[in-house]
């Protein structure tokens, strides 16, 4: 079965059933030389028990990643069961107060919750994957099954399966596989009975990808918007701030980028925007990014949301100013008002289509300022008073 663009999940799902095969191969090696000192059956079992590892763990991952995607994407369509996931004081603080990345605070948290449960059942599997999807899940699996070769498989098929794998890997791992027909033996296992499981486990899986389709994308504050092109390599150290790490940019880093790799020009109208918001009411607070270069992105109340309005990236070959369209809407911010704010900033050198041009993408872009355009006189003028336009409490009347 071919995914054409499997989750990182997915991918290192298939790196650890690639270690169970191995453990087959060793297996068949050792029969081959006829050593005895030990069961070689055993390796076979040990395979079967990672295999059902691998879909355990890989189930928890991709609940994770497809939550955090959904927390990032307000505008998305939400499963009634992710509302109800609870979350606690602290995390709420660490988020709605500290600006804390969603990303590492909602991960952590999740990770935590889903890590104490276990995805080998087929009916624990639906329920964890409800979370992040409403596809009736098995059903939509056998049809991503089903083939001419294979014929039509049923969602009980894969369910029986899935329960016997998992069932066989229980006695396995809490009974040493004892034979319930003879107490001094075990229950007979061969190489192929491991690697078709392993086999029928990664087809199950790829028919879940699909079923569930691709993840939401969430946005990447520290990457530039298209068009924006190179920013040059990274700052070279002046001081001691900026040898912090990639991780530390702060306002000091920021502004020192800014005055050393900006013409005065450029500099000024990037410092105006940056120094601007901290004095407007609505402000909610700066994300400096964890790129190559220092980076910030202001956040802004938006009626009942908040919304990352723009982004500073900073280069040694040049600097630029987004004005986050698509982060706005996605925030719940109406296409009039957005349609306002890009009229306001038609005069800008290079804007004068800017309204027509969002209009074609539903507002789903980043554009960028250039730097002619940051240099010219009057663009600082400009850009403050679209914000405040766009920011004013009234913006939406």
């Amino acid at each position: 079965m071919l995914i054409a663009k499997p989750t990182e999940a997915f991918k290192e799902f298939q790196q650890n059933l690639g270690y169970a095969r191995q453990l087959v191969d060793g297996g068949r090696r050792l029969g081959q030389l006829q050593v005895g000192a030990f069961d070689i059956d055993d390796l076979y079992r040990a395979a079967w028990v990672q295999a059902v590892a691998a879909l355990d763990h890989w189930v928890t991952v991709e609940i994770v990643d497809r939550a955090v995607a959904l927390a990032r994407q307000p505008s998305a369509v939400r499963p009634p069961k992710f509302s109800k996931l609870t979350i606690s004081i602290d995390l709420f603080e660490q988020i709605h107060h500290h600006h804390q990345p969603i990303d590492a605070a909602f991960r952590a948290h999740l990770e935590q919750t889903f890590g104490f449960m276990t995805f080998q059942n087929p009916d624990k599997i639906k329920e964890g994957l409800a979370y992040v999807s409403t596809v009736n899940l098995w059903p939509r699996v056998a049809a991503h099954l089903s083939s001419p070769d294979d014929g039509e498989i049923s969602a009980d098929f894969v369910r029986t399966k899935l329960r016997e794998i998992a069932q066989r890997r229980n006695a396995i791992a809490h009974t040493a596989d004892r034979d319930p027909q003879n107490v001094s033996g075990r229950a007979a296992i061969t190489a192929d009975d491991a690697i078709e499981t392993i086999t029928w486990l990664e087809r199950i899986a790829g028919a879940i990808v699909l079923a569930l389709g691709p993840i939401v994308a969430a946005p990447d504050y520290d990457q530039p918007p298209e068009g924006a092109d190179a920013l040059g390599e990274a700052p070279t150290p002046t001081r001691a701030v900026l040898v912090r790490g990639r991780s530390e940019w702060d306002e000091n880093s920021l502004i020192e980028s800014i005055k050393n790799y900006c013409t005065p020009e450029v500099a000024a109208t990037l410092l105006a925007v940056y120094r601007h918001a901290e004095t407007h009411p609505t402000f909610q607070g700066y994300y400096f990014g964890e790129a190559a270069h220092p980076s910030v992105t202001a956040w802004f109340h938006m009626g009942d949301d908040e919304a990352a309005v723009w982004s500073i990236y900073t280069g040694t070959t040049r600097s630029t100013l987004s004005i986050n369209f698509q982060w706005m809407r996605d925030r719940g911010a109406s296409l009039e008002r957005l349609e306002r704010l890009a009229n306001d900033l038609a005069s800008l050198p290079g804007w004068a289509r800017l309204s027509d041009t969002l209009a074609g993408w539903s507002f789903a872009k980043r554009p960028s300022v250039s730097q002619a355009a940051l240099a010219a006189p009057g663009t600082k003028d400009t850009i403050l008073s679209a914000l405040g336009g766009f920011l004013s409490p009234s913006a939406d009347d």
